[in-house]
């Protein structure tokens, strides 16, 4: 069984005295920033001069410049995209770290697959909030928790994990439950729900759209029955409070004959060994090497996916019935 930690195995004292350098401010770095601060920590957000900054001062927190950010902290949070964390830690981070530093994340992309190395002398965390950057915020301040993954990549103090948890009952993730995990686990977990569930699930939306449309229904009603009218948000919601078969019975029993009868016959003949296989592209890293490639070169190949998607007839349909989503 995984060990689950709440508040009371999480000691905020630990962080007495340590200054913790929150570096960048987009929807992770903002919510963890002002959830720490609120929580009694001593807070510095290292950022470019830039709308992050002034969004950052508007909030009432210091900023810095990020290399003045890492000199400061004791607790180093790299709350930046993983794609431009190797560069901004070799040039900015790296050169400021002191030993018995702690260096945090909130993904393990770029500590498991190496990209970021760091020195044998500082702590390596990770308190991976299971929640987007604004739900960690508004949940904290209604009082609430959110689940979250913690992990100790290294223990140069003795006292990782202890630094680990008090960071996050600082932003509130021990209050409904933080797992003991690993920065491994956090990747594999995180990309194969991206490549696998919601890119299936993603595509198994477009064949039912194009199937639909193409044997005479109209685009309106197929766009609204799949996902305009609201009702697979009230689905996903009854998983959470009934259970992920147990919200079976808010349906009709013919959805249900036709869903469970059915289920077996989408993904073709052999989906367990897809599955496998994608996995195994994931933790043997051939994807990371695919992903650094595909950025050293521009991002050529995802402007393309990004251009194909936006031309789908889907957007159009969005637009015309304007339900206030980003195209409305």
């Amino acid at each position: 069984m995984v060990t689950i930690y709440r508040d009371d195995d999480a000691d905020l004292s630990v962080l007495e005295g340590q200054t913790i350098a929150v570096i960048g401010y987009g929807n992770q770095g903002r919510a963890q920033a002002l959830n720490l601060c609120d929580s009694g920590c001593d807070v510095v957000v290292g950022c470019p001069p830039d709308a992050y900054r002034e969004r950052a001062q508007a909030d009432g927190l210091e900023t810095v410049d990020v290399p003045e950010a890492a000199r400061r902290g004791d607790v180093v949070l790299v709350l930046i995209p993983d794609e431009v964390q190797p560069h901004v830690y070799r040039e900015s981070l790296a050169p400021g770290l002191a030993e018995g530093n702690a260096l945090g994340f909130a993904s393990g992309y770029n500590i498991h697959f190496g990209l970021v190395k760091p020195p044998p002398f500082v702590d390596v965390i990770m308190v991976a909030p299971r929640m987007i950057g604004a739900a960690v915020r508004e949940r904290f301040e209604r009082g609430e928790g959110f689940p979250c993954l913690v992990a100790v990549g290294q223990d140069a103090t003795g006292r990782a994990l202890e630094r680990a948890l008090a960071l996050s009952r600082g932003i509130g993730g021990t209050k409904e439950g933080a797992f003991a995990s690993s920065f491994e686990e956090e990747v594999l977990v995180d990309l194969f729900a991206e490549q696998w569930l919601w890119a299936g699930i993603g595509k198994l939306c477009r064949l039912f759209f194009e199937t639909l449309v193409e044997a005479g229904c109209t685009p309106e009603t197929v766009a609204t029955e799949m996902y305009l009218s609201g009702e697979m948000v009230e689905v996903a919601q009854a998983m959470l409070t009934e259970g992920f078969f147990g919200q079976l019975d808010l349906h009709s029993q013919t959805s249900q004959y036709g869903q469970l009868s059915r289920a077996g016959t989408v993904l073709g003949d052999d989906p367990e060994g897809r599955a496998r296989q994608m996995l195994e592209v994931l933790r043997s890293g051939q994807f990371a090497r695919e992903w650094a490639e595909e950025q050293q070169t521009g991002k050529p190949f995802l402007a393309r996916l990004k251009q194909e998607a936006l031309a789908h007839p889907l957007n159009e349909i969005e637009r015309k019935l304007s339900r206030g989503h980003r195209h409305g």
